[in-house]
């Protein structure tokens, strides 16, 4: 897939990805990672908890910085070094400069799952891993 006049490569075997759709996801046909813009990523973590939604709707996503030995990823949008971050102690990579996040195979599934364990066992909304990155405590 071309963006900004260049195809999107996988940071991990540097394959050119796919877009799934017409949205900003895109997936690597070798080794199974996507790349999701980070509404996308939203999207998705409010299909499995809704009522975590405010009035006013949902911007960003704050995802806590993570060290790591590894060498960082490069964004595959615009080549820079994506930051090493942290989203419900999944390890993940995030470009700020684009607004995409790199999920490797499986973790997406693994964040979603978090994500539906602290909505079902919960007592407080307030007091969940989610609600915290989405700014609602």
């Amino acid at each position: 897939m071309t963006y900004r006049d260049r195809p999107v490569s996988c940071p991990r075997c540097a394959l050119e990805l796919v877009r799934v759709d017409d949205g900003d996801r895109w997936s690597c046909s070798r080794c199974k990672g996507l790349l999701y813009g980070v509404g996308e990523l939203i999207a998705k973590l409010v299909e499995v908890a809704p009522d975590l939604v405010p009035d006013a709707g949902i911007g960003d996503i704050t995802m806590p910085a993570r060290r790591t030995t590894s060498p960082a990823l490069e964004c595959p949008t615009c080549n820079e070094n994506m930051d090493p971050v942290f989203l419900g102690g999944v390890e993940l990579d995030r470009c700020y400069r684009d607004n995409v996040v790199w999920l490797d195979r499986g973790e997406l599934e693994v964040v979603l799952d978090v994500a539906t364990e602290q909505r079902q066992g919960r007592e407080s909304i307030r007091s969940s891993w989610l609600a915290r990155l989405l700014g609602l405590d």
